[in-house]
């Protein structure tokens, strides 16, 4: 069923919108009634996501939010462009994937340079222009399953997605007296992978979504509504939270059937297939 949220006259920043759920965020937003600021490094990309939309409504900015000046400079745009800032949505992040022992030093400070440090300034930049506004705010970051469960491949992205957490705690702590809330969304298999698949990538979707508990991937759209949920005034009450919109992926694997059958006999006495030994009956 539809969900409406109203964010007229609001100001969102969207970082990573050049494809996949930031994409479909600034269009979510701009639908709700924002005004919004859609960051990128990809220029060509942004302006696909933006083709179709209202340029009174929208604006774009092409900046490295692992750099100061880029992470300022993104943040100075939409003050700029829409005369202040409301909610500033940290989902910019990179992963490519070695294993442990071929991972290479460049890509690891690479991969913690955007997810992590970029995080930092995204959220320390538009902090500040909020304060400097007077005006309360949200400030959501992007974490990932991968900060709880092991996965071959991703060393780099793991743990910097682990530290985004911890740092959006800590952020939530300080900025909570601004009256800024700051959160954490965690997607699990989200449906923005190319088209078509590549061989190796279709081969362990095919084992990974059947084993789900709602055995499908996720839009995107559904990222971009508990984002904005977080954004609304429904969420007045929630700081330093992290939400899991993984589909249940975190809880456990598919269960199908309506029965579970226990062949293992050592605790018969209690599930009352034998007496207990040693207690006489009554």
């Amino acid at each position: 069923m539809p969900i409406a949220f109203d964010f007229s006259d609001r100001v969102t920043l969207i970082t990573g919108a050049a494809r996949g759920v930031g994409r479909a965020m600034v269009r979510q937003f701009v639908d709700a009634g924002s005004f919004v600021l859609a960051a990128d490094r990809d220029q060509a990309g942004l302006a696909e996501t933006v083709a179709e939309l209202d340029a009174a409504r929208v604006a774009t900015s092409i900046g490295d939010i692992s750099t100061p000046d880029g992470a300022a400079g993104i943040v100075n745009a939409a003050v700029a462009r829409f005369g202040r800032l409301d909610v500033c949505v940290n989902n910019a992040a990179v992963a490519p994937h070695a294993t442990l022992l071929e991972e290479r030093v460049e890509v690891w400070d690479l991969v913690h340079g955007v997810n992590v440090r970029g995080t930092f300034l995204m959220t320390q930049a538009a902090a500040r222009a909020m304060i400097a506004g007077g005006r309360p705010g949200r400030i959501i970051n992007f974490s990932s399953g991968a900060s709880k469960r092991g996965s071959a491949g991703a060393p780099a992205y793991a743990s910097s997605r682990a530290a985004t957490e911890a740092f959006s705690r800590v952020a939530a702590i300080e900025l909570a007296q601004y009256n800024i809330l700051v959160t954490c969304v965690s997607p699990g298999l989200i449906d923005t992978q190319p088209k078509p698949l590549p061989p190796r990538m279709a081969e362990a979707l095919g084992r990974r979504v059947p084993a789900l508990p709602m055995a499908r991937a996720g839009e995107p759209e559904e990222v971009g509504q508990v984002v904005m949920f977080l954004a609304s005034e429904a969420a007045s009450y929630m700081t330093g939270t992290i939400v899991e919109v993984d589909g249940g992926a975190g809880i456990g694997s598919r269960f199908e059937g309506a029965t579970v059958v226990d062949d293992d006999s050592r605790y018969d006495w209690v599930t009352g297939r034998i007496a207990n030994p040693g207690v006489s009956p009554s």
